[in-house]
């Protein structure tokens, strides 16, 4: 009797311990940013990309599904720490938005919740999309300035300075900077890409600039790729050629939800699709 309740206690014991290791990994993992509570207090809502929509650009950063909250601390911490680096002069130019939105907006945030607010260089979006975070821009510095500046500082690091300010970014996949936002409906589209045209498509006369657009699509039932290619394709200027394996330039479109980001990314297969871990490695490797 004494033997059968010593074997059902260590039995009993050994499965305590198995519970509590399930429990110990299943807690391991951070709260996913769907939560309503982590959203609500850290991440402006969706809808606030439509605010003055012309003037809007960020970053977009994907991430393993179910590791965004530490990833969202990862760029923020990175933001802070890159730009007060590479762009030492940079200063804030956002002005607080009060007309109406390009969308509706279901809530109202209380006036004074929003008169408390600090001003800050970076501020994060809900996605509204798993394994992507966004971070809007309020500094004079283009997106994708700021990653083509980064990508350099990174380069010139010895092998031992790059990996331990990768290992910073170890949630993070792909940096995805957006310099043009706009609703996403391919009206608005095609004004939007006219406004990317004027500043990277303006030379008229070079033939030696090849393209190509890419297109993702998260979260969206109602714009196709086709949409978006044959919206944008017939505004590109003829002197641009077209090379989809090579592109000098990448027309970037990417629609997540009710918003659409375009950017034109220098290197973009060179860059590993500006995956910044699978970038380096290669070049980890050749040295």
């Amino acid at each position: 009797m004494d033997i059968q309740s010593g074997k059902r206690t260590h039995d009993q014991t050994d499965a305590d311990v198995s519970i509590k290791k399930k429990q110990k990994k299943d807690t391991s993992n951070t709260i996913p940013i769907m939560r309503g509570r982590f959203k609500q207090r850290w991440l402006s809502k969706h809808s606030s990309l439509l605010k003055r929509a012309d003037s809007q650009s960020g970053l977009m950063v994907s991430c393993g599904v179910k590791s965004e909250t530490r990833a969202l601390g990862q760029v923020q911490q990175g933001l802070e720490r890159y730009v007060q680096q590479l762009f030492p002069q940079c200063e804030l130019t956002w002005e607080r938005f009060e007309g109406d939105l390009d969308v509706e907006e279901t809530e109202e945030v209380p006036q004074e919740k929003v008169a408390n607010r600090k001003e800050k260089r970076f501020q994060a979006v809900d996605a509204a999309c798993g394994g992507l975070i966004f971070y809007r821009f309020k500094i004079n510095v283009k997106p994708t300035e700021f990653l083509n500046k980064l990508i350099d500082y990174l380069s010139n690091l010895s092998k031992e300075e790059r990996m331990g300010e990768l290992n910073k970014l170890n949630h993070c996949a792909r940096w995805i900077p957006l310099d043009f936002i706009c609703p996403a409906t391919t009206e608005r589209m095609a004004k939007c890409f006219e406004r990317l045209a004027e500043v990277h498509l303006k030379d008229k006369t070079t033939t030696s600039i090849s393209v190509a657009i890419i297109t993702e699509i998260r979260n969206n039932m109602l714009i196709k790729k086709e949409d978006i290619i044959q919206t944008i394709a017939p505004l590109i200027p003829s002197n641009y050629k077209v090379d989809l394996k090579n592109p000098t330039l990448v027309i970037f479109v990417t629609v997540f939800k009710s918003v659409c980001g375009m950017s034109t990314l220098e290197n973009y297969y060179g860059r590993k699709k500006y995956n910044l871990a699978a970038l380096f490695d290669d070049n980890s490797k050749k040295e």
